[in-house]
């Protein structure tokens, strides 16, 4: 029986390269998959509308970040963690048609009417001012928003904690709360680096022997 030992435990080593390798291709084609789905927005459970895309799967932060298109202002961020465990980036615009506004005691001085358009780079609107109040329309507010959970530690040798990170490139856009939650997947036993150890000292032996 000893004899076919070493020959079992090649083969069992074997068929977790294989599923490996079959991991790594089912990676792949759902990450081509991924990039070109198209965002979709849906009724969710509450009534509003929620916007889902599938997701790319990366092994490490460099391929993430590839995956995610070359970022500088994303690779800075993710260089504040000591390991990244997930990259979220999406972009929203806030939209308001009109806002009116009435003043009030109408402005009597004189009759008058300004209107205009103020294009900046975090927002943009158009109004019309006049004796009785203001309107503003088409008020447009872009947002980036980056959203990254991983690990830091204050220093070489200090303590890992886990955090999530949210940062706007809005700078009139506040973050006042963050709850962030994640759930840990129990990696499976053959998985397990002690497992390997264990499985190649046996079969080591069994051969010499």
């Amino acid at each position: 029986m000893k004899k076919y030992i070493p020959y079992i435990i090649i083969g069992v080593m074997s068929l977790l390269w294989l599923q490996q390798c079959s991991k790594s291709k089912s990676r792949d084609t759902s990450n081509i998959e991924a990039m070109n789905y198209t965002i979709r927005y849906y009724e969710n459970a509450l009534g509003t509308v929620t916007a889902s895309k599938k997701t790319l799967q990366a092994v490490n932060t460099k391929q993430a970040l590839a995956l995610l298109g070359k970022n500088k202002e994303l690779e800075k961020l993710t260089k504040e963690f000591t390991k990244v465990r997930s990259i979220v980036h999406y972009e929203t615009v806030t939209q308001i048609d009109t806002i009116k506004v009435l003043f009030e005691k109408p402005v009597r001085i004189y009759d008058f009417v300004r209107v205009g358009r103020v294009k900046e780079k975090h927002y943009s609107f158009m109004y019309e001012v006049d004796t009785f109040g203001f309107t503003l329309d088409s008020l447009q507010i872009p947002n980036e928003v980056t959203v990254i959970t991983g690990t830091k530690r204050k220093w070489f040798l200090g303590k890992q904690t886990l955090v999530t990170d949210v940062t706007n490139s809005n700078p009139y856009i506040t973050v006042t709360d963050i709850k962030a939650t994640e759930v840990v997947i129990p990696e499976p036993w053959y998985k397990k680096w002690y497992v390997w150890l264990a499985t190649g000292f046996v079969a080591g032996a069994a051969i010499s022997n």
